[in-house]
């Protein structure tokens, strides 16, 4: 078999994998915080993050939304308005003193992973939204997780790798 038919075989056996085999599961090193945490709070993990979970309230897994670096530029930048705009405009802005709490914050629309989602689901969900890291939640939408597009990426090059040294 050549090179690209392995790639086209292993690809479609990853598609199958469930998401519980491949996400990151460790809670303890995921950046999270309350839906009440203050902005400098924010901006602490942000600085060293791409994005913060917000949960329910301290102590808590029950994820309500999440941040990343868009909604920080969105609320940092100067706001400009048009003279002739069609639909709402986002008001909210650091300079203008609405944006006070991780809640005012956070994206409220969450697109979520299961355990048992299939790795084709998921990338689905990610192309068509645009995403880049789905939650991976329980039944009770508690935080158990997360997925990321690196994270597969690095998983199918591991078994890539396998399937090319077992082959041989």
């Amino acid at each position: 078999m050549d090179d690209h038919r392995d790639l086209q075989y292993v690809l479609k056996n990853f598609y199958r994998v469930p998401v519980e085999h491949i996400m990151t599961k460790d809670l303890w090193n995921m950046p999270m915080l309350p839906k009440d945490a203050s902005i400098e709070e924010v901006l602490s993990i942000m600085s060293a993050r791409r994005h913060v979970w917000i949960m329910e309230k301290k102590g808590s897994t029950k994820v309500v939304g999440v941040i990343t670096e868009k909604d920080l530029l969105n609320i940092m930048a100067p706001k400009r308005i048009q003279p002739y705009v069609i639909g709402g405009i986002d008001l909210s802005s650091l300079l203008l003193g609405n944006v006070k709490s991780a809640e005012d914050l956070m994206c409220k629309k969450l697109i979520v992973a299961h355990p048992k989602d299939k790795i084709e689901d998921v990338l689905d969900k990610m192309r068509s939204y645009r995403l880049r890291r789905l939650p991976v939640i329980d039944e009770h939408g508690n935080l158990i997780g997360e997925i990321t597009i690196k994270s597969l990426i690095i998983q199918f090059r591991k078994v890539l790798k396998w399937y090319r040294i077992t082959k041989d």
